[in-house]
């Protein structure tokens, strides 16, 4: 009995994340031989991921970061079809729901690293599965030189003035930065039947669709090409600002809130090197690199540079679990609603 005991509590023991921890000096050894993260990001580049990569660089000399940018599913593909490949490239990855497909094909290496005790219990996997870097809020934005702050939509109904008939784009990407994200939203608020009742009046404004993701939509209404868009990240408003461009967001509660979560691929090539890069990212340095980004930290101890796009409005989060028992159900939605 007092056996079965012991090997019951090792055998719980070998199977807790933090239980293959490292000391930081010997896991930066081990990752420093391996020299290399490979790391498959939807984050935005040249405002984030790469001073993130490069301030890496930095701190643990002899690591180099390759920071690949796709769309979160392409980057699930990628990684599954690698797999079967049986040529596995990816240490880390993150994205709103990358962690989904991936660890449906065994292909997460669960982790908890020592800074992930810094991020809100709702934005991390209890299994080491994922962590949240950064938290992303989509809300209705215009561009403030077409139309006037006071004029702007301040909530829902708002929306259904002929005034803003084939005014409004949204991105027609699959996921919640498109139209489908916005019926997610709805639904969640309303309820099936005044929210569907409200996207089938909403349907007679014209909504453009546009073929890209929020980041390209957000391009278009700088460039002014539309004066109003659906399902813009709030922090994206603040990064074209910071370029030049008088793009506002609306805080139309509730505002659909979801985390872009990172996490190890397992059988990464470069297994100590993911380690010791996922724990930097979530470290106050490396929220602190995220926040200057003009992204929005998912640490509690860093706040954002403009804390009004963090707190002091109502949403409905979406962790990627729920995203993945929902959004084709919300995506099949938006096409019978929204459909040409």
């Amino acid at each position: 009995m007092i056996s079965r005991l012991i090997f019951a509590f090792i055998a719980a023991l070998c199977a807790q994340p933090s239980a293959r921890a490292q000391s930081p000096d010997a896991l930066y050894e081990a990752a420093r031989r391996e020299g290399l993260v490979n790391w498959y990001s939807v984050i935005l580049g040249n405002e984030a991921a790469l001073p993130l990569a490069r301030a890496f660089e930095a701190r643990y000399s002899g690591i180099k970061v390759d920071h690949q940018r796709r769309n979160t599913m392409v980057n699930a593909r990628k990684i599954v079809d690698e797999a079967k490949a049986g040529a596995i490239q990816a240490d880390v990855f993150d994205g709103s729901t990358t962690v989904v497909p991936i660890l449906e094909a065994g292909l997460v290496d669960p982790y908890i690293p020592p800074s992930a005790g810094a991020i809100p219990e709702k934005y991390r996997d209890p299994q080491g599965r994922w962590s949240a870097v950064l938290l992303e809020f989509l809300t209705v934005a215009y561009n403030a030189d077409m139309i006037a702050p006071g004029e702007a939509p301040k909530n829902r109904d708002d929306l259904l003035d002929p005034k803003w008939r084939d005014k409004m784009i949204w991105s027609a990407t699959p996921g919640f930065t498109g139209g489908g994200g916005y019926v997610a939203n709805t639904l969640m608020d309303m309820g099936e039947e005044a929210g569907m009742a409200f996207l089938a009046k909403l349907k007679t404004q014209n909504i453009t669709p546009f073929n890209g993701d929020g980041h390209a939509v957000i391009g278009e209404i700088a460039a002014k090409k539309f004066p109003l868009g659906l399902q813009i990240f709030n922090h994206h408003t603040f990064i074209e600002r910071g370029l030049g461009h008088n793009i506002q967001w609306v805080k139309m509660e509730p505002i659909l809130s979801f985390s872009n979560n990172m996490g190890i691929v397992k059988g990464a090539p470069h297994p100590n090197a993911a380690r010791l890069f996922v724990n930097f990212a979530l470290s106050p340095e490396g929220q602190a690199i995220i926040r200057d980004g003009r992204h929005i930290p998912a640490s509690d101890k860093v706040e954002a540079l403009e804390p009004s796009l963090k707190t002091g409005f109502r949403v409905n989060y979406v962790s990627p679990i729920m995203a993945a028992q929902k959004m084709a159900g919300w995506q099949a939605a938006y096409s019978r609603i929204f459909a040409p």
